[in-house]
């Protein structure tokens, strides 16, 4: 029994012995199968036109790497979503420019591209099968050998000898722990033969080319470096900008002089539109946009670095290559960030119709204004100042043995170290700030105050920290999306750079023409922000000068003043009177001048602004000469002096009962002085027409949009002079550097001559006060047509008048004959007294009840400032 078994073990272990030899010998008899034929080879299609276009091709200088776009018997070898392709390069640095990783390809704008050729070469396979076989790769390097009559042996030297290569392009090509699939044809100095076996063997990047992982590495480091830097330097900018911004009783400001404050904590601004309900709708356009705009351009700058193949210009593809995970990535972007819109929507939705149909209940809500709070800005001295605190926190928990606050304190550090290290402290506090201020936007919606049941208070906990997700994943979102873009662009600045300067022989003429350029846009950006620093300061230093030039004006015994009279869409008139015609009869009398002269041939106002002037003179203490210089036709002498006679009757009337005092108490307030805490005192300006002084006035402004329209036009001729430089870019002179210095001076006149009319001159300081003094001295006298409408005209609207209205209409409205010269003469008399005795406010209630005028309000307004000042 025991003998039988014992047989039975022993013929098991042979039987699994026999089966572990044949598993061994079966890989070798599969190999002898598979040895390629000798006889196997691929033809070329009309081989010898092919040659001389590859000929052609390879005699260029500026030619290092040859694509060859193979068809096997017509078909496209990469139609199915293959990425192999086979190149003839030269080992000068053609190697160098055939190894380039797919992202260095992409982040470099393709400028490779000027180093390559292309070709299409169609191979037929003679023998059934002879292509689709395990030999695929060596039958095609010894076709393409043959093909270029490639010869690898001592005889050439590293400058004239040529290779063929292949190369399989993937996404992650020479990053750290990944290599190229590429492989190369050796030279072999013993033995001239080309071995194919070589050929086929992928070598290393790092063997080839060891610099490329690490130069990938410090331009990643750098791209993320300065995005976050930038995108700090955004927000500091932004909420500086937001404290220049203020609103005094009903005039909105703008601060000139800073109020020096501690940049620590938070910075509380007295709240505008506190209870107007289109701020909400504004508030959910605003976001809304922001995360429409930014999320897709960041996802899909990420993308462009994630799978640059998809992006690729040369070698081109058959189909687009967008990995799956790429797109479920993009669907899962969709969906979350558009509940997150949508919550933020309903939300706004929601405030807006408290806020208008049930204000008292909306107010009871402490959280509803967090637009009162802003946090200060942050430097990088503060961000190491406060990793230095976090670390004196942890010694002090060691000590003290407090096990919770020391892991919550190293989780901080961590996650801020890493913020610090790049530069973006800003960036998470400014994540945690608009996450708090959504927060509070979803909890005055949603959440009731205080509830007293049980359920209740669940139900707010439980909403409050899916609020508390929703707001902090915006945010969040929306930031670090803004960081992808930014780091893009500099990752594609830095990688052409490098590029242009390695390679900087072949870009001589390119440089030359782009110095001259890049000149003018600096400085044009220099002079934008130097006027950005100058006009506040210049407005400061002219406060002292503005009042003496107002004495002047209202001490001296003769001069002149302008009238400026605006057509309105609806035919009525805006009438811009100086502070020494602000009275509501003046108004109506010139208001009944322009309608009389509306009807006359030649003095018809169309559209656009018109002027009306006077001259006075005091000829003794209470007798002063008003005479008209120019009426509202543009006439020295009006033809219809019967209508402007009791217009000028009007001010003469006024400025013989009116003295300095009465017109200082009519001029515009203009300077603001703000005193908040010990901070100091800050210079305001009304925010019009500061944005006109600095954005719109002729001469002294330079707007965002003219500098746009400039770096337009700047980049047109720029391209127009690459292009035709391009057009014989394979020409050895593009690539000489003699031939590039010889062009300099034609390049450096044709660009000059082509910038000449778009430079911004820097003016100086005197002449920037002498226009500034123009300008502060209207407004404060009462102008406001000349910083609200400026030029004032419609093109259609005064067109259609043309066409349409009666030029020679027989009947005038004699309107200003309506009110007898005696009734005017008591307006004047009951003004003059009143204006001695009443307090402004009862002044406007007498303007309001008989003028009934638009800018009556406009008036008192100044009035009052000036009575309580």
């Amino acid at each position: 029994m025991i003998i039988e078994g014992y047989h039975r073990l022993t013929l098991c272990w042979i039987f699994i012995y026999s089966i572990w030899l044949l598993l061994c010998i079966s890989p070798n008899v599969k190999a002898d199968q598979i040895q390629c034929d000798s006889n196997c080879t691929l033809m070329i299609k009309d081989q010898d036109r092919k040659y001389l276009e590859f000929k052609r091709l390879a005699i260029s200088d500026s030619v290092k790497v040859i694509f060859f776009q193979l068809y096997i018997d017509g078909q496209d070898f990469n139609r199915n979503g293959s990425t192999v392709f086979y190149a003839w390069i030269k080992n000068s640095f053609g190697k160098a420019i055939f190894l380039l990783p797919s992202a260095y390809i992409i982040t470099s704008l393709s400028l490779y591209t000027i180093f390559i050729g292309t070709m299409n070469i169609t191979l037929i396979d003679q023998a059934q099968d002879c292509y689709n076989d395990e030999c695929k790769k060596e039958n095609i390097f010894k076709t393409l050998i043959d093909f270029t009559h490639l010869r690898l042996n001592h005889t050439c030297n590293e400058k004239y000898c040529t290779t063929i290569c292949r190369r399989n392009f993937v996404d992650y090509d020479a990053n750290f722990g990944m290599k190229i699939n590429a492989s190369c044809c050796q030279q072999d100095l013993l033995n001239p033969a080309i071995n194919i076996s070589q050929c086929i063997t992928s070598t290393s990047v790092g063997q080839m080319l060891p610099f490329i992982p690490w130069s990938q590495l410090i331009i990643i480091l750098l791209s993320v470096f300065l995005s976050a830097f930038t995108i700090n330097k955004v927000i500091n900018w932004y909420l500086a900008s937001a404290q220049r911004y203020r609103k005094i009783d009903t005039t909105s400001v703008y601060i000139l002089k800073d109020i020096k404050r501690s940049e620590i904590g938070h910075i509380y601004l007295p709240i505008q539109d506190d209870n107007n309900p289109t701020s909400h709708l504004t508030h959910a356009i605003k976001y809304t946009l922001f995360a429409v705009i930014i999320i897709p351009l960041g996802y899909q700058c990420y993308c462009i670095q994630r799978n640059p193949l998809a992006y690729f210009i040369y070698p081109s593809f058959p189909t687009p290559i967008m990995p799956s995970h790429i797109k479920k990535g993009w669907r899962g972007e969709v969906i979350i960030n558009g509940f997150m819109i949508l919550a933020i929507i309903l939300t706004d939705i929601k405030l807006y119709y408290q806020t208008k149909y049930n204000t008292d209940q909306y107010l009871q809500h402490d959280n509803v204004s967090p637009q009162r709070r802003y946090i200060s800005p942050i430097s990088f001295c503060q961000s190491y100042f406060l990793v230095k605190t976090y670390l004196y926190d942890i010694i002090d928990d060691l000590k003290s043995l407090y096990v919770i606050k020391l892991v919550l304190d190293l989780s901080d550090l961590a996650l801020l170290l890493c913020h610090t290290i790049f530069g973006s402290i800003g960036i998470i506090r400014c994540n945690l700030f608009i996450a708090e201020r959504l927060t509070q936007r979803f909890k005055a919606a949603f959440l009731t105050d205080q509830p007293t049941h049980l359920i209740c208070q669940l139900f707010n906990k439980i909403m409050s920290t899916a609020f508390t997700l929703i707001s902090f994943l915006y945010s969040l979102s929306v930031l670090y999306h803004s960081i992808f873009i930014f780091q893009l662009f500099f990752r594609v600045i830095l990688t052409t750079s490098a590029f242009i300067v390695t390679f900087a022989s072949h870009f001589n003429l390119i440089i030359v023409m782009t110095i001259p350029f890049m000149h003018y846009i600096i400085q044009m950006i220099d002079t934008y922000i130097r006027s950005d620093q100058l006009i506040p300061e210049r407005i400061i230093q002219l406060q002292q000068t503005l009042n003496q030039e107002i004495d002047n004006l209202l001490q001296a015994d003769q001069g002149t003043l302008d009238i400026y009279v605006a057509i309105n869409y609806d035919g009525t008139m805006t009438i811009d009177l100086p502070e020494m015609l602000q009275e509501h009869y003046i108004r109506s009398s010139i208001n009944n001048y322009i309608q009389c002269l509306q009807s006359k041939p030649n003095h018809r106002m169309i559209d656009g602004i018109f002027t009306f002037t006077i001259r006075y003179e005091r000829l003794a203490p209470n007798i002063i000469n008003v005479v008209l210089m120019q009426c509202i036709g543009g006439c020295s002498k009006c033809p219809f002096q019967q209508q402007v006679e009791p217009v000028l009757h009007c001010i003469q009337k006024h400025l013989q009962h009116s003295d300095i005092d009465h017109y200082k108490r009519r001029l515009s307030s203009l300077y603001y002085c703000l005193e908040e805490g010990p901070g100091g005192t800050g210079i305001a300006i009304p925010l019009q027409l500061y944005q006109y002084l600095r954005y719109h006035s002729p001469q002294i402004s330079l707007s965002i949009g003219r500098i746009v329209f400039n770096i337009i036009i700047i980049g047109g001729f720029f391209s127009i002079f690459v292009l035709t430089a391009m057009l014989n870019y394979r020409a050895t002179t593009f690539a000489s550097l003699n031939s590039a210095l010889a062009n300099t001076p034609v390049v450096y006149v044709a660009t000059v001559l082509s910038l000449r009319n778009l430079k911004i001159v820097k003016l100086k300081e005197e002449e920037i006060d002498k226009t500034l003094l123009v300008n502060l001295i209207q407004y404060r006298r009462g102008y406001r047509l000349f910083c609200t409408r400026g030029i004032h005209f419609k093109p259609l609207l005064q067109l259609l008048r043309m066409a349409i209205l009666d030029s020679n209409h027989p009947q005038c409205l004699n309107n200003i004959q309506s009110k007898p010269n005696d009734d005017i003469n008591t307006d004047i008399n009951q003004s003059i007294s009143y204006n001695n005795r009443i307090h402004p406010r009862t002044i406007w209630a007498i303007m309001k009840e008989q003028a009934g005028y638009t800018d009556a309000k406009n008036s008192y307004v100044s009035i009052n400032s000036n009575y309580q000042s």
